[in-house]
């Protein structure tokens, strides 16, 4: 405000002076204008005496028309006087010219223009006119200026005390903080600030330092954790800076290389991993130097001992402070690599004889490239051994087994060089050769030469502790190229070559001609539309009656299979052999019981399902063979809510006899249920009597052969007899199957009390005509 106040006392005196400056001035005029006109030297002195007698004026002179000097003041002197201050201001002097005109007041303007007779020069010292504003301004300068020294030097006490010195108390305080302390710490409040700014600041602060301390408590804690769960995985992890250096290692780490982790740590890994690990080593400063991020990869890695393990690996990069590190997570995988080789050598591998199996030759045979072995021919022989059934069932399993594998182990020795020996099932045998010859008659050739030297290989006696055991074999031969048949077509052909040898009285080689091709592209065919039957829903089945020959009612029936195929029905002699044989009678049996037991709901819901009656359904070997069969009866009766009483299942006595002690305990656990069962074609196998008295079945089947000629066959009449007998003698009902005659009808009712069945009473007739024929509404109570 004090410079203000100086500026504008500066304009306004600046001002005042040049009004008295210009007023002296015209004051003097005239006399200077008569000292002209009169060239009067001492009254133009006695003028500029006048003028200079004013400190505004330097200096003063009066000079006439030719410009000639009448007098002048002392210019030197005055401006001397104000020299001292001529700084202050830019210019220090001003110079005004002042015309002198000898003026007539009757004259105009003109005139008086053309009388000018000299002219006074005057020079003002701007300094000296305003020196009494230099003094003012200079004291308020000095006033102001020591009071903004006594100001500035207050406010710099009132910072120190207030401010600075807090403030440095307070940052000492905070330098005493420990950072690497886990423990929460607090700040004390400054004396005299318990309730200012710094007080809140302090509070602030310990706020955070109480969040530090609780962060750091968590983050030990999940380090701590981290820790722990690395140190206890059993995965090798670790980590490598970007020289190769341990910076992090857990203890499964440590321990497979033989240091402890603080050992590890700062060491490089070529010093730890190279002496035991060389290969392993290679691939570290591979994924090094290479730019990929990360990388996964199963190697062989060696521990400290030197012991080799399979390590499934993974690398991966990641950035730090200090540059690039890598991460490495090695997993044992041996035990895992061990079974799934173990699992592959099952899958393609025979378990009993480590031949390879079905599997392994499906893909040697698809696997075969048309373009490398397409000019040779290959041989395919396919052994089945001769009524090998037999020896388990009479010698046992275990006997059949060690036949079976002292016989691979003599197959193996004797065609190593020749060709690929594989197990195709229990009993059968395939030797692959591959590049016999590019001329077909050649490789036919040869095909039969190893085939007679393979049936005479089988022929050789085997020798188990003490006995000797002779075999015999069924061998199917098959010539083929590479690419133009596959596996199945293969096999099937072989397979349909043995047949033709079993048909030729055994222990024989059939070489497979073209012309049973068609037999097997028929079996083939038939497979296919089995399957596609199955898909489709097209098997149903239709019932035939079990007449009581005392009462002559009937009393049970049995289901049997049929194929509607579009509108035709298919004739079953040319579906069910081939289904008996296939592993598709697995589940056309499943649905077949299924529908059984569906009709049985039906019947029951409909109240024409008396308590004593049953419907025989036929059991194959491959379904009683199966582990769940119990399971899956049970879920089927469950479903249905039908009582297993309800239920007979029929077996041969080649599915009875097949796995004795399998069977018999099935049938006693199906039994419990309420499922009886019934031996279907007794008479026909060869060793039935000596163990039917095991098998706890409830029905005898006759076959209809013995049936036929009972009338006329004394022979025929006789056995039928004596099974009549056996079968009272074991408490087991008899079922004559095949009974067409009225004569058949008497000599039976006649020679027991016993169930007839055949076409004499009815053929096989749909279930829903069954019911109408045989069943009325029943008015026994229902379970």
């Amino acid at each position: 405000m004090s410079f203000l106040q100086t500026y504008i006392d500066f304009k306004n005196r600046r001002a005042e002076v040049n009004a008295s400056i210009e007023s002296i001035i015209d004051a003097s005029k005239d006399s200077a204008n008569n000292a002209v006109w009169k060239l009067d030297n001492d009254l133009a002195a006695l003028v500029i005496k006048g003028l200079t007698y004013f400190n505004h004026f330097s200096y003063v002179a009066i000079l006439d028309e030719c410009d000639n000097v009448l007098a002048e003041s002392n210019e030197k002197e005055l401006e001397q006087t104000n020299k001292v201050l001529s700084f202050f201001l830019i210019p220090d002097f001003r110079e005004v010219t002042v015309p002198l005109i000898q003026t007539d007041s009757s004259q105009n303007s003109f005139a008086a223009s053309a009388n000018e007779s000299g002219k006074m020069v005057v020079r003002i010292n701007i300094h000296s006119s305003l020196s009494d504003v230099y003094d003012r301004a200079v004291r308020t300068f000095i006033i102001s200026l020591t009071g903004y020294i006594v100001i500035s030097f207050a406010l710099v006490l009132l910072y120190h005390f207030m401010l600075a010195a807090p403030l440095m108390r307070l940052a000492s305080r905070f330098e005493r903080v420990n950072t690497s302390s886990i423990t929460e710490q607090s700040i004390s409040k400054l004396k005299g600030h318990e309730s200012d700014e710094f007080s809140k600041i302090i509070d602030s602060a310990n706020a955070l330092l109480g969040r530090i301390a609780s962060g750091q408590i968590l983050l030990t804690q999940r380090s701590q954790r981290f820790r722990l769960i690395l140190d206890t995985a059993p995965a090798v992890i670790y980590s490598l800076d970007n020289k190769g250096k341990f910076v992090f290692a857990n203890k499964a780490t440590a321990s497979f290389y033989g240091y402890s982790i603080f050992d590890l740590k700062g060491k490089l890994a070529s010093e730890i991993i190279e002496p035991v690990d060389s290969s392993l080593m290679k691939v570290l400063n591979k994924f090094l130097s290479d730019n990929a991020r990360q990388m996964s990869k199963v190697v062989d890695a060696y521990d400290s001992h030197k012991m080799k393990c399979v390590m499934e690996m993974s690398f991966v990069k990641f950035h730090t402070y200090d540059g690039q590190s890598i991460l490495v997570v090695g997993n044992d995988v041996t035990k895992r690599v061990e079974a799934e080789e173990k699992i592959e050598n099952l899958a393609y591998c025979d378990s009993l004889t480590n031949l390879p199996n079905r599997n392994k030759v499906y893909e040697r045979l698809n696997a075969q490239d048309v373009a490398v072995s397409n000019s040779q021919y290959q041989v395919a022989i396919l052994a089945d051994l001769d009524q090998f059934k037999r020896i388990n069932d009479t010698l046992s399993h275990s006997v059949g087994d060690q036949l079976i594998v002292k016989l691979s182990e003599r197959l193996s020795t004797e065609f190593k060089d020749i060709g690929f020996v594989a197990r195709l099932g229990a009993d059968e045998f395939l030797l692959l050769s591959e590049q016999v010859s590019s001329n077909r008659a050649i490789a036919s050739t040869t095909a039969f030469e190893l085939a007679e030297k393979l049936r005479k290989c089988v022929n050789r006696e085997i020798d188990i502790g003490l006995h000797r055991y002779n075999l015999s074999a069924s061998l199917g031969v098959v010539v083929f190229k590479p690419g133009f048949e596959t596996a199945d077509e293969i096999l099937q052909y072989a397979d349909t070559a043995m047949y033709e040898s079993k048909k030729s009285g055994r222990n024989c080689s059939t070489l497979f001609q073209d012309e049973m091709a068609t037999e097997a592209a028929e079996l083939l065919k038939l497979e296919r539309d089995i399957s596609s039957a199955i898909f489709k829903d097209e098997f149903f089945f239709v019932l035939q009656p079990l007449v009581s020959s005392v009462t002559m009612e009937v009393t049970s029936a049995e289901a049997l299979i049929r194929w509607q195929r579009d509108d035709t029905v298919v004739p079953p002699n040319q579906f069910i052999p081939f289904l008996e044989e296939s592993a598709l009678i697995i589940d056309v049996g499943e649905k077949m019981l299924s529908k059984v037991c569906e009709f049985l709901a039906q019947m029951k819901s409909e109240k024409r399902l008396p308590n004593s009656f049953k419907i025989a359904v036929n059991i194959s070997g491959k379904q009683l063979s199966e582990v769940n069969f119990i399971e899956k009866v049970t879920n089927v009766l469950r479903k249905y809510q039908i009582a297993g009483h309800y239920l007979e299942f029929e077996i041969t006595e080649s599915v009875a006899l097949d796995n004795l002690k399998d069977t018999i305990k099935k049938i006693n656990e199906l039994k419990q249920i309420g499922i009886s069962f019934s031996l279907d074609d007794f008479g026909t196998g060869y060793s039935s009597l000596s163990h039917l008295k095991d098998l706890p079945v409830d029905k005898l089947k006759i076959d209809r052969s013995f049936i036929n000629d009972i009338n006329v066959d004394k022979q025929d009449e006789n056995l039928v007899k004596s099974i009549i007998q056996l079968a009272v003698n074991l408490g087991i009902v008899t079922v004559a199957e095949g009974v067409e005659t009225v004569q058949q009808v008497n000599w039976l009712k006649e020679n027991g009390n016993m169930l007839l069945q055949g076409y004499y009473f009815s053929r096989p007739i749909l279930p829903n005509d069954f019911i109408e024929k045989y069943l009325a509404p029943s008015t026994e109570p229902l379970e």
